[in-house]
């Protein structure tokens, strides 16, 4: 996979059986080149997203923020990482609640090993 589009990834990856009685709102800050920030809404099995690289004001948008360097999510997407591995090793931040990042797994990168 060389160069990724974090939407696309996300729209090709979401499982909207996991994201059932899910009602939040994400801000994917990836950083590095080819970085970009991603507001995600997911509202009962529905997602959108919104490309925010040039609004100042994203994070407070966002109940939960998780950034992660372009490379790194590269990792992640390819399955060479898990997104929990990750984030135990800070290579992820998550800012706001922990309890909202981790429903993330199930929705856009179940299926992945814990390393």
């Amino acid at each position: 996979m060389s160069g990724i589009n974090t939407i696309q990834e996300l729209q090709k990856r979401f499982k909207p059986e996991a994201a059932r009685n899910v009602s939040a709102t994400y801000l994917f800050a990836v950083r590095g080149q080819g970085g970009s920030m991603v507001l995600t809404k997911i509202n009962d099995g529905q997602v959108t997203f919104e490309d925010v690289s040039n609004d100042t004001n994203a994070n407070g948008k966002a109940d939960c923020v998780i950034s992660v360097n372009h490379d790194d999510l590269q990792q992640i997407l390819e399955g060479n990482m898990s997104a929990m591995t990750a984030a135990l090793s800070g290579v992820l931040a998550i800012e706001g609640e922990l309890g909202l990042a981790m429903q993330l797994v199930p929705i856009f990168f179940d299926g992945q090993a814990l390393m």
